[in-house]
């Protein structure tokens, strides 16, 4: 049922233990630790209100990777649409692998350079049509060319394609799952991770008070929400919203 869409959201970042509370102050997340059997234990950002976790942390598998946030976007078919994003110049960059009663992932860089996860989940998740505050909400792509990156995705995962302004926006059987914008030319190609927010203004001052640095101050898209774009105390890229008619 979550086929095409996002549903989970991982922090990269060497500076885990520092910047995990970052967020646990902006967003009312609690911070917990689990046991994934790697060296150090798996950082996970919990929701209370929802009782259930909504994002995890963890630092890069290898030197020089910067900060950032990391989607996992479900496929059906792992091996299958990994095979598809290779004939199509993908760039495979860890797995697949297995991890145990969570499912089977891998991750890779689209041809633009963007970076993504694609995971097989062990159980069935599905989307929500809107996600509630204090929860990850949505996923753009900025890429260099918008037309191109949508239809790699069309191709390789199975979504349909549509026009939103100057941008795309892809769904699954009529279910928006992410949108692609043309990224500034000094931004690199990324994927941009959404939190909702009972208030973008406040919660972009919030940031700025806890350390954030502002790179988009809150801005209206109208008929649809308003949203700012900050980065974390250690330089990973995300962004807040919140929707015109919450």
């Amino acid at each position: 049922m979550a086929h095409g869409h996002f549903i989970w959201h991982e922090l990269v970042t060497p500076a885990a233990d520092t910047v995990a509370p970052f967020y646990a102050q902006l967003f009312d997340w609690q911070v917990t630790h689990r046991d994934m059997g790697m060296p150090t234990p798996y950082t996970l950002l919990r929701h209370p209100r929802l009782d259930r976790d909504v994002a995890g942390a963890t630092a890069p598998s290898m030197d020089g990777v910067p900060p950032h946030w990391l989607g996992y976007l479900q496929v059906d078919d792992l091996d299958a649409t990994l095979a598809r994003a290779a004939d199509r110049d993908a760039t495979l960059l860890a797995g697949p692998f297995d991890v145990p009663d969570v499912g089977r992932m891998a991750v890779l860089r689209d041809p633009q350079g963007a970076v993504v996860a694609l995971m097989t989940a062990a159980t069935e998740h599905a989307p929500e049509a809107r996600p509630p505050v204090g929860s990850f909400c949505w996923m753009g792509l900025m890429a260099r060319d918008v037309e191109a990156a949508a239809q790699f995705y069309a191709e390789v995962v199975g979504l349909e394609v549509g026009a939103m302004g100057e941008g795309r926006v892809l769904t699954r059987e009529g279910v928006p799952c992410a949108s692609v914008s043309a990224s500034p030319p000094e931004a690199p190609v990324h994927w941009l991770s959404y939190v909702a927010v009972d208030d973008a203004d406040d919660r972009a001052a919030a940031a700025v008070s806890l350390g954030a640095t502002q790179l988009v101050e809150p801005t209206d898209m109208p008929g649809m929400g308003r949203f700012a774009v900050l980065a974390d105390p250690a330089g990973a890229v995300f962004a807040v919203w919140k929707n015109v008619e919450a």
